[in-house]
């Protein structure tokens, strides 16, 4: 495949494209990160990278806050911070965020070096707008 110039106009029409964007990634990433705190849940690792917002590691008890907010049925097993707690606030997450966000999904791991803590992988803008939408009611 060869890459061609640009004419002028169509190099400004990519440019604004591509700032259109990014300002809405970046938007929303500021406002889900703006929400979480409201709530109390620290999403340190939140950050736009590659067009999509990466959430990163959240605490398993933010996890199950967050999944709680989302409709989730309350945690009743386990011990905060245990590797069978973590996996019990995966199971609520893998089900209540694509409920929340009209089908959107959301990565979670859970590692074997970090009990306490839950990975989340990244979603794009539109996914986010629909997170936001959910924790906002």
């Amino acid at each position: 495949m060869r890459v061609t110039l640009l004419n002028p106009t169509d190099a400004r029409q990519l440019a604004r494209l591509i700032r259109t964007g990014t300002k809405r990634t970046l938007k929303a990433a500021r406002t889900l990160r703006e929400i979480c705190e409201g709530y109390l849940i620290d999403l340190p690792g939140l950050r736009v990278e590659h067009g999509r917002i990466t959430l990163g590691p959240i605490r398993v008890d933010d996890a199950a806050r967050l999944a709680r907010l989302l409709d989730a049925v309350p945690q009743t097993t386990g011990q905060a911070g245990t590797a069978a707690d973590a996996d019990t606030v995966k199971a609520l997450l893998d089900h209540a965020f694509p409920q929340a966000t009209g089908g959107g999904t959301v990565p979670v791991s859970v590692r074997e070096s970090s009990p306490d803590l839950l990975y989340l992988g990244s979603i794009d803008a539109r996914t986010a707008r629909r997170l936001i939408r959910a924790l906002q009611f």
